[in-house]
């Protein structure tokens, strides 16, 4: 079987993606080494790593990472003791060293090997010389991003003009609020070609299609990322359960992507984080995370927040319904490849191309 796949940059004359792209386990290990493994990952909160010595733990793929503050400076590193293969850190927490759970080697916090137990009558041995393997890691307002890449460009070039956008919605300024996570009978792509278009809004999501002026719904693409615009319908005399009441300066839903599969979803003075993480070529974990600028003291007994998170639940319900469905059907023997709405899925072609880009 061929892992080159044709890709024609003109969506007027494009087909999508072969079907074998979401079904074969083969392409799951081409996309953890040339797409997780050199792209910048939403990996944990700011306010994990606020004070000197505090760390917490993540995966880029099969790749175990830890994320440290180190004094002034955000410091990230593989996970593995250069012994032979140990955890260095384990969960979350504050410590002014990192210490291997098997054989007790530690670590300063600038990776420098400190302490290796009984290694005097190793001939040539020098501690100076074992210092943890790092990652870049970065932050942009209240979210951490790691890149396994040592030689990718910075998260900035990355994110582009993101932050200026998101501005006005006082998005670096905003706080952890909760997190909700999911797990879904779908390759991790069928997730994403779902969220990068509006297209299936009428059909699939008639709340969220009320709320939304679907006429004036387009996508943006650029290097890295899409921008999604969302205006939300103006709100009619006695109109009832609107879950979205725009005001001035805030009648537009922004849903950003990043490649290959961070969403951050901006609207009515809150941002939500999705992350679709990889979990078989067939299932992958969707998680979820609220910010918002002014947070409540307590989400779960918050009217406004139970009410939004409500509303997320049901339109989530309904995508996982429709993209389990989809991955079902493209084991089948009868469909290959489709063909793209230029109107409506070009979010969707520019993930494609990128996917091209990065795979062959």
């Amino acid at each position: 079987m061929s892992l080159v796949f044709p890709f024609d940059p003109d969506i007027r004359r494009a087909s999508t993606i072969p079907a074998r792209l979401y079904v074969d386990p083969v392409f799951l290990a081409l996309e953890e080494e040339k797409v997780f493994g050199r792209t910048w990952q939403l990996v944990g909160r700011a306010e994990q790593v606020a004070e000197s010595g505090s760390y917490f733990t993540a995966e880029i793929g099969r790749e175990a990472i830890v994320v440290v503050r180190d004094g002034d400076a955000l410091r990230g590193y593989h996970n593995i003791c250069l012994h032979r293969a140990g955890p260095v850190a384990q969960g979350c927490g504050r410590r002014q060293t990192l210490q291997c759970r098997y054989h007790g080697w530690t670590y300063r916090l600038d990776g420098s090997l400190l302490r290796a137990p009984e290694m005097e009558d190793a001939e040539g041995f020098r501690a100076e010389e074992f210092r943890l393997m790092p990652v870049q890691v970065a932050r942009w307002g209240p979210l951490v991003f790691a890149n396994l890449d040592l030689k990718a460009p910075p998260l900035a070039h990355f994110l582009d003009d993101i932050p200026e956008r998101a501005r006005r919605f006082r998005a670096e300024d905003m706080r952890w609020v909760m997190r909700k996570s999911w797990d879904v009978a779908c390759n991790w792509k069928v997730y994403v070609d779902n969220y990068l278009e509006g297209y299936h809004l009428p059909v699939v999501h008639p709340g969220l299609h009320k709320e939304l002026d679907y006429d004036q719904y387009r996508v943006e693409p650029h290097r890295y990322w899409s921008l999604q615009h969302a205006p939300l319908r103006p709100v009619a005399p006695g109109a009832a359960d609107r879950k979205y009441v725009p005001t001035e300066g805030d009648d537009d839903a922004q849903y950003y992507w990043l490649f290959p599969n961070v969403m951050l979803n901006v609207y009515q003075g809150q941002m939500q984080t999705n992350v679709v993480l990889p979990r078989g070529h067939d299932r992958c974990e969707v998680v979820f995370e609220w910010f918002a600028a002014d947070p409540p003291a307590d989400a779960a007994s918050d009217p406004a927040w139970t009410r939004l998170v409500a509303f997320s639940d049901e339109i989530q319900d309904e995508d996982i319904e429709i993209c389990e469905r989809v991955q079902r059907n493209l084991r089948s023997r009868s469909y290959d490849r489709g063909r793209y709405s230029p109107a409506r899925e070009n979010g969707v072609h520019h993930f494609h191309g990128l996917l091209h880009e990065f795979l062959t």
